[in-house]
């Protein structure tokens, strides 16, 4: 009797076994071992995205946010019907890419299937990319990008290149829809260049043109050699023409000349900046700048994406905006991939651009072919008042098309 127990004991541990083996079952499809990731890949059930982390890391607040919502967003494909064209999307959590590195990275997400990358690095990293991915891809998509030119020499978007930002230049249409809020037809505007800057020239230009359609008088001023002589020189011709404002496409150096020269001036002009809001500018009362991203830091719709994200996911978004830079990124990629039915990069470049109706908080975003980006995006017009930016006024800016 003593030598059956070992046996018996045995016998019981089999069936034991295998109950908690079947309870475990149903939760392994969610955890995706390598193995499953692979099988899934070749019989075509999983279409795959790579991620690029902020500027500081996936272990930053930006980048435990952006990562949160993203795996909200895969989950509720893998927990739908249908998926997406009846597949899964699987997002790969991925280190910061290095100029060194990029040649190598590009072969090493085509080996591996990769038809998209989204990137929460700002977009600079698109000047690393752009020598390599060519029409093969795979599609890049940055969650940023104001700063980034993804123009081709011809003046048309780069095949693969996209962003969820307006181009820096959205400020000349902004501005030029913010003065006609504020000046009747016929006023004068001043605008200030940098003819030493090809892009800065061409701004102020391209400004100037847009404030003559739509029926201001347009003083144009350059930058001059001279010092704080020549800039006491502008100020005082721009008064005498008597111009309700001057825009600034000359740095933010040159708004603190323009700024000291016409202070204390009776019928002094307002100065507009046109670059993006930076600290420098704190120091001078009464600058105005266009910024898109307070109004999506300033969100309020973007909080309950936030608590939706700690109820699936128990990750705390302590850095909204970025979420919802995440969310409104990945749906842009879905109805892509829907719109092609097909991972291949060159598919999805070719349906990237006729995304409509994507959530961004409280924005609404359809993309303009022509840019690769949102036709409009929500533009704050901030002034500077005891060294802090406050917006005075918010207007849907559409971002113009190439501007020679």
């Amino acid at each position: 009797m003593a030598g059956r127990c070992p046996v018996f004991t045995g016998f019981l541990r089999i069936p034991v076994l295998l109950v908690l083996f079947l309870l475990f079952v149903p939760v392994l499809p969610a955890l995706s071992a390598p193995s499953d990731l692979i099988v899934g890949v070749e019989d075509g059930w999983i279409w795959q995205v790579a991620l690029l982390p902020p500027e500081d890391g996936w272990e930053s607040e930006a980048g435990r946010s952006a990562l949160g919502a993203v795996r909200y967003a895969e989950r509720k494909v893998q927990e739908s019907p249908d998926g997406v064209s009846g597949r899964d999307i699987r997002f790969h959590q991925e280190e910061a890419l290095e100029e060194a590195s990029a040649a190598a990275r590009v072969e090493d997400w085509r080996k591996r299937g990769i038809s998209a990358v989204l990137s929460f690095a700002g977009g600079r990293e698109i000047a690393f990319l752009r020598p390599h991915l060519g029409e093969a891809g795979p599609v890049f998509l940055s969650a940023f990008g104001e700063a980034a030119n993804i123009y081709n020499s011809e003046g048309v978007p780069d095949t693969m290149f996209f962003a969820l930002d307006l181009f820096r230049d959205f400020r000349i249409a902004a501005f030029t829809s913010y003065a006609a809020e504020l000046f009747p037809s016929g006023s004068v505007l001043a605008v200030l260049g940098d003819k030493l800057d090809p892009a800065l020239e061409r701004y102020a230009r391209n400004l100037g043109d847009m404030f003559f359609d739509r029926g201001f008088l347009v003083a144009h001023f350059w930058i001059p050699g001279g010092g704080m002589d020549s800039f006491k020189m502008i100020e005082s011709e721009a008064i005498a023409s008597g111009a309700k404002a001057l825009v600034s496409w000359a740095g933010s150096m040159v708004v603190r000349d323009v700024w000291r020269s016409t202070r204390r001036k009776s019928g002094a002009f307002e100065i507009w900046y046109g670059g993006a809001p930076q600290p420098l500018l704190l120091s001078f009362n009464g600058v105005v700048t266009a910024d898109q991203d307070y109004p999506v830091r300033t969100d309020s719709a973007l909080k309950s994406l936030g608590r939706d994200i700690w109820r699936r996911h128990n990750i705390t978004v302590k850095d909204p905006a970025i979420a919802g830079r995440a969310y409104a990124a990945c749906q842009w990629l879905f109805d892509a991939f829907k719109r092609a039915g097909s991972p291949v990069p060159a598919a999805l470049a070719g349906m990237l651009p006729l995304a409509e109706g994507l959530v961004f908080g409280s924005q609404t975003l359809s993309i303009n072919p022509a840019t690769h980006r949102p036709a409009e995006r929500a533009v704050a017009f901030m002034i500077v008042e005891g060294r802090e930016f406050h917006p005075v006024k918010t207007l849907l800016v559409r971002g113009p098309d190439y501007l020679p």
